[in-house]
């Protein structure tokens, strides 16, 4: 009977683990299986290596849901081949199991999403570092350098823009720098440089560089000679001296003019008196001239000689 009950104990304390196991389990995915999710799809024009279903998709760098499912648009879609889109057939299709959280309410309605759409939510394929694995970014992005990518079929679920990854820009812009090239005359350029270089050395060869030198070193010999003369001359004591002389000279005849002002002003009267004297004595002058030149014996003689009368004896 005890090993019976040994074993009854165990069996019950078994299946009691065993069932708070589940319970824990259970309870810890509850949220997931309750939480509402919505089903997104977006189209790639590029390789997506390293995706796999079940990748992770995240928002700003926040995991809120996997990659369910990965073919290709004409798969789908079943394009003709005279549908307008029918190159997009080749088109990758990835469709997303996402939460419908507060921050990425895309079931909100179409006027929402599209509102998101037009500010630039894209997405995005991003690399995990170096181990080959990647995720989908689903961010907000330039509209100018990221646009919208427009599809003439009706997408069965929610329908989220694309955008190149980071290495797929880089591959371009290699791709792009790489033609360039091709196309430039990479012959003629290295004619060209060979023809630059040889007038560059004949130049050189031309421009007597020895003889430049000589004339530079010479010149400033000279300048540093001039220099020395310079120094000398101002730092003569007489030099140092002659600013002071200047003021002095210049105090000198302030007072002098100073002075002849007012010699000027105090003898104002005699000075008219003396200048209209000089101008009645210049005007007797000028009468004695014209005289002396109508009646030269007047010098000699006195007084004019009287007129002739006609008719006296």
């Amino acid at each position: 009977m005890e090993k019976k009950s040994k074993h009854y104990k165990m069996g019950i304390f078994v299946l009691g683990s065993l069932f708070i196991l589940t319970l824990f389990i259970f309870l810890l995915g509850a949220r997931s299986l309750f939480e509402s999710r919505v089903i997104v799809e977006t189209y790639f024009d590029e390789s997506v290596h390293g995706l796999d279903v079940g990748s992770a998709v995240k928002y700003r760098g926040v995991a809120i849901g996997n990659v369910k499912e990965i073919s290709f648009v004409q798969d789908k879609y079943k394009l003709d081949i005279n549908h307008p889109d029918y190159a997009k057939g080749r088109y990758v299709l990835i469709q997303m199991s996402i939460r419908d959280t507060f921050n990425f309410n895309v079931s909100d309605g179409s006027k929402k999403l599209e509102k998101m759409i037009h500010d630039g939510l894209r997405v995005k394929i991003t690399s995990q570092g170096l181990t080959g694995t990647a995720y989908l970014e689903i961010n907000y992005f330039d509209i100018e350098s990221n646009p919208v990518m427009n599809v003439s079929w009706k997408p069965e679920s929610i329908y989220i823009p694309s955008t190149q990854s980071t290495f797929t820009k880089i591959g371009a812009s290699l791709d792009e720098l790489i033609q360039k090239i091709d196309k430039a005359d990479i012959d003629k350029f290295i004619i060209n440089l060979d023809k630059l270089i040889v007038t560059s050395e004949k130049s050189l060869n031309d421009a007597k560089i020895e003889d430049l030198s000589k004339t530079t070193i010479t010149l400033l010999s000279e300048m540093r000679q001039t220099n020395k003369s310079l120094n000398s001359f101002f730092s003569d004591p007489s030099m140092k001296a002659l600013p002071a002389k200047i003021d002095t000279t210049f105090a000198s005849m302030n007072k002098s003019m100073t002075k002849l002002n007012q010699i000027l002003t105090n003898n104002q009267s005699e000075i008219s008196s003396t200048v209209e004297n000089l101008r009645m004595v210049s005007q007797d002058l000028r009468e004695v001239s014209n005289n002396a030149k109508k009646y030269p014996s007047m010098l000699l003689f006195g007084d004019a000689p009287n007129a002739p009368t006609l008719g006296k004896k």
